[in-house]
């Protein structure tokens, strides 16, 4: 009896490891764009946008927008290759909009309609959703953009007055909270501060992320450990790999 227990008790604590969220930070910027965060299996896959003469590029900084490096090319094409394979691995492509919200986002909404199964894969288990970052439009005017876009909020002042359904996750600056370089133990104040906002968001119903965080496995425990939805990391498959032991 008690060998049973403690073997229910084991794969428990194993499932919530495996259960950890990670998302893919300027995933742009790795040597496989998409690919390597998919196949290393994050949840979370981050493009920064700009809306420049009509077409989308993605790229960290203006200056180093590359022509062959759009929305399409790096990210809408390869998501509809794997929604042609059937496969249904959860996952949302943060789309970071660095130009202005209106036009870029109804630019971003146009490009995913061009793929309807992409425009559509948000409703079959909610596996793909597309979740707008960055230049956002104010939270009431959510619900007026089409079933398959969403938005990461980053405020708890308004949190409240959002259309739940259009809201995929809650993210804020790490910086806000503590200088931690993710090398020594957190200090219990940081620790607590960021509970109590982990606790609020939670509360309202949310997932929750943190950016500018440290990228050690240290942080990654310890982000997981108090209850970090998405874990944000710049070596998605190292990240991935460390929550399987």
């Amino acid at each position: 009896m008690i060998k049973t227990l403690f073997n229910l008790l084991l794969i428990i604590a194993m499932n919530n490891v495996f259960a950890q969220k990670i998302h893919s930070h300027n995933d742009y910027v790795q040597a496989k764009p998409f690919w390597e965060a998919y196949e290393a299996g994050a949840n979370s896959i981050e493009a920064d946008v700009y809306l420049i003469d009509g077409k989308l590029y993605v790229a960290h900084e203006k200056n180093e927008i590359n022509a062959e490096r759009t929305l399409e090319k790096l990210y809408l094409e390869p998501l509809s290759k794997v929604v042609k394979s059937r496969k249904r691995q959860e996952l949302q492509i943060l789309i970071d909009l660095k130009t202005s919200s209106e036009p870029t986002l109804n630019a971003v909404s146009q490009a995913i309609a061009k793929y309807p199964k992409l425009a559509n894969a948000h409703a079959k288990k909610k596996y793909i959703k597309f979740v707008i970052s960055g230049n956002r439009p104010q939270i009431t005017e959510y619900p007026t953009y089409p079933t398959y876009i969403y938005f990461d909020h980053q405020s708890l002042n308004d949190l409240n007055k959002g259309d739940k359904s259009k809201i995929a996750l809650v993210s804020f600056s790490f910086g806000s909270y503590s200088k931690w370089k993710g090398v020594e133990e957190i200090s219990e104040s940081d620790k607590i501060k960021l509970k109590a906002s982990i606790e609020k968001v939670h509360n309202l119903g949310y997932p929750i992320r943190f950016w500018g965080t440290p990228d050690t496995p240290l942080a990654w425990k310890t982000f997981h450990e108090i209850g970090v939805d998405y874990v944000n990391t710049d070596k998605p498959k190292a990240c991935k790999t460390f929550f399987k032991f």
